[in-house]
């Protein structure tokens, strides 16, 4: 079954209304799996990253409230003598300089021990326990500035780690209004980058309390939160290091110490080089290089910027997102494709810059299952087109084929002929050829056999006048018109026309050969040409056109045709085409010869000494 007959079938059961439906319906399908899509959606988070990227470069976005990290870090272990599992006393230290200096809330991106290690006495803290210090500067702490500490998940075992019985209990004395201990654990993407706020479906036991919440839960902005973290906001972090905040105390610079951290919320992680690293959209860390993985705890300080100043990033939902699959999805219908894709960049162009401007509202609207939708129906129906046009084409030409000239075939084909096209002057050589002694053979001959006979001329002849760039204009009973030089332009018509003429009559040659071994007639014939302007075109009515040649050339080459029988030679030409060939010492000069309806003109005749002599001296064309 061949493309024609496959679309007949097609359309025979399905109308184009029915199916464009199909077509769309087909689309939003796939609109709402791009919805779903995970490459699509890592898309989308690229495009997101570089949103935060150039915001924080060209449009900086200021918080009026700002969380201050405390870092301990590399120096910090270099200047103590207990490793970091056993700083209970200078935690217990920083708890209490915090709460003294005001803090408004006080966050802990580290775990307190699972043990209570009283049998551990300092060397340097007057014989005082690890548990005791550290038990005691959290019932301090607690009684004036809300505490918020981190458990982390234990891989291993599947749970949370325990923080000590008595630090918890301390912990838990606190105001209901928050969870004083609270899961530091984050939402990663596929590329394992940290964007999204840390819900209930990110939490290893499906808890909705997280660090981050909590602590601005602490601080009086308890809101069921969810979205993105909003790494627009704020300027790169700049870490405080532990050691110089216990410095201060130890100074007694209690009115520095209350001029950097009274009403702050303080978050207090490890800034080392090697412990707790993720992988952020953008640069947070203002003492590291671009495009370096930061401490945990910045990822915490980002989202807690976003949430006490209220600027969570919202997502667009997916059921709005759908609604503008949809409109792009209306590129699928509409005939012009060159209309349609100059629209779809408009189209484009107004969704990238709606992404930008809800972006300043905070507000995230991921285009790539948008612009996969439009560029989808775009692409299928200009494939679509593209295949009709095809398919028309290929049913034209087959419907066509054998009534036209392939030359006239392709310019119908490529629309240049059409009924509306106007007529043309052009230069052109008219060919005239006919069967000399057709009206005695139809006497002695039953007509089917004739019909057969001229069938085999005609498509021996027509291949020729084909090859040679002619154009066949009709076949008049045994008579065949052609033109050279139109639709086709050539360099030399002349030459092209005279070429196949002496090839038809080689090819005579060896179908008379043919005819005589079957025990039939052979045949002989003459052919005319002239050369000049002919108006070329459509000629008839809407009903019935046919592309053809019209003027005096048309007329002087069949007068000339008409001379060969009486001047003996089966090729005459007139002086015109004389001129325009190469090599004319085979031509025999015939004088002038008067012609039906006009003046006498000078005409050339030409003949074949034989067989190989005909097929040698064809010029190229």
């Amino acid at each position: 079954m061949n493309l024609i007959s496959i679309m007949t079938q097609v359309r025979r059961y399905f109308t184009p209304r029915l199916l464009q439906a199909y077509g769309l319906a087909g689309l939003l399908a796939l609109a709402w799996l791009f919805l779903h899509l995970p490459l699509v959606i890592a898309l989308d988070n690229k495009l997101l990253d570089l949103q935060f990227t150039l915001s924080r470069r060209y449009n900086p976005q200021t918080v009026a409230i700002d969380p201050i990290v405390v870092g301990i870090n590399e120096a910090f272990l270099d200047e103590v003598d207990e490793p970091l599992a056993l700083n209970h006393h200078h935690l217990a230290e920083f708890i209490r300089i915090m709460s003294q200096a005001g803090a408004r809330v006080i966050g802990m991106d580290i775990s307190l021990p699972e043990k209570r290690y009283d049998q551990l006495v300092s060397v340097r803290k007057d014989a005082a326990d690890f548990h005791q210090s550290l038990l005691a500067g959290l019932l301090q702490g607690v009684q004036t500035t809300p505490l918020v500490v981190a458990k982390v998940w234990d891989l291993k075992h599947s749970h949370f780690r325990d923080i000590q019985l008595d630090y918890a209990a301390v912990l838990n004395m606190q105001d209901e209004k928050f969870q004083a201990i609270a899961s530091a654990e984050f939402c990663r993407d596929s590329d394992q980058r940290i964007r999204r706020f840390p819900g209930r479906d990110c939490q290893p036991d499906r808890s909705a309390q997280g660090l981050a919440s909590e602590i601005a839960a602490a601080a009086g902005m308890r809101r069921d939160w969810s979205g993105l973290i909003n790494y627009r906001l704020g300027a790169p972090f700049q870490y405080q290091p532990l050691q110089d905040i216990l410095k201060l105390a130890r100074e007694s610079k209690q009115a520095e110490l209350q001029r950097r951290y009274s009403g702050r919320v303080v978050l207090l992680g490890a800034t080392m080089d090697a412990t707790d690293l993720v992988d952020l959209p953008v640069s947070l860390a203002g003492w590291l290089p671009a495009d370096e993985p930061h401490p945990g705890v910045l990822a915490h300080a980002q989202l807690l910027r976003s949430m006490l100043n209220q600027r969570m990033l919202q997502q667009v939902d997916n059921g709005s997102l759908f609604i503008m699959c949809t409109l792009f999805a209306l590129f699928w219908f509409g005939a012009s494709i060159r209309r349609k894709l100059l629209l779809f960049l408009v189209a484009v162009l107004g969704l990238l810059a709606l992404s930008g401007i809800a972006m300043q509202y905070d507000v995230w609207l991921p285009p790539i299952a948008i612009l996969l939708t439009g560029l989808l129906a775009l692409g299928s129906s200009s494939a679509w087109q593209s295949w009709q046009h095809f398919v028309d084409k290929q049913r034209l030409s087959k419907a066509f084929s054998g009534r036209v000239s392939p030359a006239v075939m392709q310019e119908i084909v490529a629309g240049r002929i059409d009924q509306t096209a106007k007529s043309r002057r052009l230069p052109v050589c008219v060919l005239f050829s006919d069967i000399r002694g057709f009206t005695t053979l139809c006497e002695h001959a039953q007509a089917e056999d004739i019909v057969s006979l001229l069938n085999r001329y005609f498509a021996v002849m027509s291949k020729i006048v084909h090859a040679h760039g002619g154009t066949i204009d009709k076949f008049i009973g045994d008579g065949l018109m052609a033109f050279f030089g139109a639709p086709q332009v050539l360099a030399n018509p002349e030459q092209n026309a005279f070429n196949a003429a002496r090839e038809m009559l080689h090819a005579l040659d060896i179908l008379n050969l043919e005819f005589q071994a079957e025990g039939k007639a052979t045949l002989q014939i003459g052919v005319g040409l002239h050369g000049g302007d002919a108006v070329i075109g459509q000629v008839g009515s809407a009903e019935r056109h046919e592309y053809t040649a019209i003027g005096d050339t048309v007329n002087t080459a069949a007068r000339i045709e008409g001379l060969c029988k009486d001047v003996g030679y089966p090729v005459v030409v007139s002086q015109i085409v004389k001129d325009k060939l190469a090599g004319t010492a085979s031509l025999t000069s015939l004088g002038d010869r008067n012609l039906k309806g006009r003046s006498a003109i000078a005409v050339y005749g030409w003949r074949p000494e034989s067989d190989a002599e005909s097929q040698a001296c064809i010029e190229p064309d």
